[in-house]
């Protein structure tokens, strides 16, 4: 799986062709070097989400992406400001440690970026857990923000055992909601300790969620799989449902499609304190090293997750 490339002194995984996990592979090469503007993150965690492999697998739906082959894997990440190039404070910057997204970069020992790209961790959050939350916590807190969810209102998560899920679960429960949840039997306990009602996915879900509650005001779909039409089929508002997952219902329906792109470091800060205050979870499913990049999506693309999956460079994490 290695690949030799210059100097042994940071790793990357990268993919020459598309593919499935196999495609994977761990290329040596040297430390960069923080540009103008730019600040240089040694890596700490980096998270896995179904995006990552959908991408690299090359799944046309996904062409909008700028794909060029060689290339990164990962967006997600945690880690510590090592160095600072030109036009950047290295008094407020250098040896802060901080997590945000960047694009076919993470998955790596190191990355360079934009220190405005940045958020800072807090206390209390660790960076496993810091280094999984940029597409999962943006996306929970634009999908959340955008249904105006109050107390009285019931609502319905889809997927909410998953990394989207769960947050929105419990941010809309926060607001003083009822929240049912769809996800697989052994994450019923789960949901159940964190206040969600869970409810099976299947057939007959229409009757059994008519039958749990009389009147659901709001649906977040964090999976397709019909959550869409089963939501129309309830009576809820087109307006009221949310979808980050079923884009030809957007097109057929008119249903809301807000996702991750509306929500920036503000709200990706908002949500990191609410976890490192305990007043919100994100489990973590499994955490892989660097060199086990391969198992982690492999787990992924099974779809049977309980939380985040994180791939760690930084070893002493593990231990």
């Amino acid at each position: 799986m290695p690949v030799d490339d210059g100097e042994r002194r940071s790793r990357r995984v990268i993919h020459r062709c598309f593919g499935g996990p196999e495609v994977l592979e761990i290329l040596h090469r040297s430390i960069p070097h923080p540009g103008p503007g730019e600040v240089l993150v040694r890596v700490a965690a980096a998270g896995v989400n179904p995006v990552d492999w959908k991408i690299f697998s090359g799944e046309p739906m996904f062409e909008a992406y700028e794909r060029k082959l060689p290339s990164g894997t990962g967006y997600d990440f945690s880690g510590t400001v090592i160095a600072c190039g030109t036009d950047v404070d290295a008094t407020s910057w250098l040896g802060a440690r901080v997590f945000g997204g960047r694009r076919f970069h993470a998955q790596a020992d190191h990355l360079v970026i934009e220190p405005q790209h940045l958020a800072r961790v807090p206390d209390g959050l660790s960076m496993i857990v810091a280094g999984a939350l940029n597409v999962v916590g943006r996306t929970a807190m634009a999908s959340v923000r955008s249904q105006h969810i109050e107390s009285g209102d019931t609502v319905l998560v889809s997927g909410a055992a998953g990394g989207v899920g769960i947050l929105s679960a419990q941010l809309a429960a926060r607001a003083g909601a009822r929240v049912i949840g769809t996800a697989s039997a052994r994450n019923h306990d789960l949901l159940r300790g964190l206040g969600i009602e869970p409810i099976a996915y299947g057939t007959d879900l229409v009757h059994r969620l008519r039958a749990t509650a009389p009147k659901i005001d709001v649906v977040l779909d964090t999976v397709g799989h019909g959550t869409v039409d089963a939501a129309l089929a309830l009576g809820v508002a087109r307006e009221r449902i949310n979808t980050i997952a079923d884009y030809p219902a957007r097109a057929a329906h008119g249903v809301q499609g807000i996702g991750g792109a509306e929500a920036g470091i503000p709200e990706l800060t908002d949500i990191a304190g609410r976890i490192a205050r305990r007043e919100i979870v994100l489990p973590l499913d499994s955490v892989h090293p660097l060199e086990g990049v391969r198992d982690a999506y492999a787990r992924s693309i099974e779809g049977h997750a309980s939380g985040k999956i994180v791939v760690v460079p930084d070893a002493s994490l593990l231990e």
